[in-house]
């Protein structure tokens, strides 16, 4: 039996212009993606998150898979998006970077999203590092005690 595959997409949302900072850097590294799209939230007082939340999700369809990456866990954005996407094919990543956003939109079309986020998130906290410590770590391990 031949695996259905979703069409993946992605939103990005963020207080204020994040999103698109995030947007402009996936740009630079992975090109252009039409998946993509962004939530600016509290830029516009004429937008309504949920309004534009609701454009994009209110007619969530079968062969459909989304990603929505959220910047504060416990926040407004991430609220709403609960409110309005909390469903089977809907999958939410609060509190993320741009390495847990690059690894999950690159993602073998193959592997469950589910494993993706989980594996990208454990990949992007190696990544998190107080670099200060971290190099005077490594000279601590090169003198010779």
């Amino acid at each position: 039996m031949a695996a259905t595959h979703k069409t993946r997409k992605f939103l990005i949302a963020t207080h204020g212009a994040l999103a698109k900072g995030i947007s402009s850097s996936l740009d630079i590294i992975a090109g252009s993606m039409e998946n993509v799209h962004l939530i600016q939230a509290y830029l516009d007082e004429n937008k309504s998150i949920e309004e534009e939340l609701k454009s994009l999700l209110g007619e969530l369809r079968e062969d459909e898979e989304w990603v929505i990456f959220s910047d504060l866990l416990g926040g407004s954005i991430t609220n709403q998006i609960l409110r309005v996407a909390l469903r089977e094919n809907v999958h939410v990543v609060a509190g993320f970077n741009l390495p847990v956003v690059l690894e999950v939109l690159l993602a073998d079309a193959e592997t469950p999203m589910k494993v993706v986020i989980e594996q990208a998130i454990i990949n992007a906290r190696e990544q998190l590092v107080y670099v200060n410590k971290l190099i005077n770590q490594k000279k601590g391990e090169g003198s010779d005690d």
